[in-house]
């Protein structure tokens, strides 16, 4: 529960200042965990809603429907057709703006940062620094990230360590620049994991540096045998396929193939296709990290091997 509720209020914190979280979305949460977020400040509760909306194209001539007291709950009432009345409970009516300092410090926490982050920039936090001496930033929102001078700020923040930055998928032009200029980005929610440790999520450390990749990806079809970084994996014949469907991407102009490309035939779904995939590297002794590295997601896009075509060698 903690787990869910926390990836919810680091999607909704992308809004920025409007970042809110109704009371309809809340309810499904409400109790001790609640509480607890209510507590720290990740939650702030506004005043309840007093108006709502008026109809599509509805002629009444109001800004908005004022919010009445109606029987146990509490109604929206059109002045023009009952039918579009809307009906609230108490709950529905509550707002809590999130605390993006707050919910910073529960994300560095996870990461198993000791100290509090501190504000690097404008709603960019350093959470901390990882054992190997990576400076990691928070930002919860992509404009964070897009003002001018904000890879100047960071690096001066870092004090001349390796940067990674937590953040929300940025825009193409932004992401380059930052890619540019030596950073890691990471997306904030897929590195969020499940945990028993009280706030329901961790981050693994390892996943906060990058992969360094083998300089050569081989590909035996003969075998299904991937051998990569030093490390082979032999793939079973039905998951091998899901595989080639990704080197022909790799080593065509597109690179990045759909999640249609991927399902091919089958009738099962690209990502519980990809899962398996990455699952098959994991048992054969790839890191979590290094599976996600090979096999990436591409938001919106699809999915992509993590290796440029001149470094894929293809036998039989």
């Amino acid at each position: 529960m903690t787990e869910t509720i926390l990836r919810l209020l680091t999607r909704l914190s992308e809004a920025g200042d409007d970042a809110i979280l109704s009371g309809e979305l809340a309810a499904p949460f409400f109790g001790p965990v609640f509480d607890r977020l209510l507590a720290k400040r990740v939650l702030v509760e506004q005043a309840p809603l007093a108006d709502w909306d008026v109809c599509d194209a509805c002629e009444c001539g109001l800004p908005c429907r004022p919010i009445r007291k109606a029987g146990d709950g509490y109604r929206a009432e059109c002045p023009l057709d009952r039918r579009q009345d809307i009906e609230f409970t108490e709950d529905d009516l509550r707002v809590f703006r999130i605390g993006g300092g707050a919910l910073a410090s529960v994300i560095g926490t996870a990461a198993g940062f000791g100290t509090a982050p501190k504000l690097a920039a404008e709603k960019v936090w350093r959470l901390g620094d990882t054992s190997s001496g990576r400076a990691v930033f928070l930002a919860l929102e992509p404009a964070a990230l897009t003002c001018d001078g904000i890879i100047a700020t960071l690096r001066q923040a870092a004090q001349g360590s390796d940067i990674t930055i937590l953040a929300p998928q940025l825009p193409a032009e932004a992401e380059r620049r930052h890619h540019d200029a030596g950073f890691h980005l990471i997306e904030t929610l897929e590195v969020l994991t499940p945990a028993t440790n009280g706030l329901g999520v961790s981050i693994d450390e390892a996943a906060l540096a990058p992969v360094p990749l083998a300089p050569v990806l081989r590909v035996r079809r003969a075998t299904a045998e991937v051998q990569w970084d030093g490390r082979s994996v032999i793939l079973s014949r039905q998951i091998f396929p899901v595989f080639e469907r990704l080197l022909e991407k790799a080593l065509s102009r597109e690179q990045v193939a759909s999640g249609s490309h991927v399902e091919g035939t089958t009738a099962r779904e690209a990502k519980d296709l990809i899962r398996e995939l990455r699952d098959a590297f994991k048992a054969a002794g790839f890191t979590d990290a290094e599976s996600k590295a090979l096999i990436a997601t591409v938001r919106n896009r699809g999915y992509r091997l993590g290796v440029v075509s001149a470094d894929i060698v293809v036998e039989g």
